[in-house]
């Protein structure tokens, strides 16, 4: 059995939010081109499964949180790990709005995108829509910053374990 030598390494905010991107842009792939193979051979509509769009928030928040603490024996805390999945979920949020744009922008269909803009609320209501999506985007920087936890506690419980076999 290997014995337990701390992670002494550091993880710069730039590196954990890279690995966060990039493993976000493959897991984001990975669900739309299972999706797509789910639909043509095996008949499921996909359409109806509004949890897809979690599955890649969840796999890069904790890919990102199983490195970080891999690499440092840690859990990402505090302030660093709110702010990596803060940074993560712009980052997720922008590659989704380049994807609607490049799909708009294939399929020539800027009409149908400006209907969108025909969804208004009048009057009272208007102050729910930007109280709605605050809400919204606070809901899943928390999960994003859950998912970081989730990756992490296993890596960081196997290393005390180990480290107290080790003994």
């Amino acid at each position: 059995m290997d014995s337990y030598v701390p992670a002494t390494n550091t993880v710069s905010f730039g590196a954990a939010v890279f690995r966060f991107s990039w493993i976000y842009v493959l897991a984001a792939v990975a669900v739309v081109v299972i999706a797509f193979l789910l639909e043509a051979f095996l008949h499921i509509d996909m359409s109806k499964n509004s949890f897809l769009g979690v599955l890649p928030l969840m796999t890069a928040g904790s890919g990102t949180g199983k490195y970080y603490a891999t690499r440092t024996g840690t859990k990402p805390r505090g302030g660093k790990a709110w702010l990596i999945a803060l940074v993560g979920l712009v980052i997720s949020l922008a590659f989704n709005l380049a994807v609607v744009l490049g799909f708009v922008a294939l399929t020539d269909s800027w009409q149908e995108l400006g209907s969108l803009g025909s969804f208004r609320l009048r009057g009272e209501e208007q102050w729910l829509v930007p109280l709605v999506l605050g809400g919204l985007f606070l809901l899943f920087v928390a999960l994003t910053r859950l998912f970081l936890w989730m990756g992490a506690n296993p890596v960081v419980k196997k290393m005390r374990k180990d480290a107290t076999n080790a003994f």
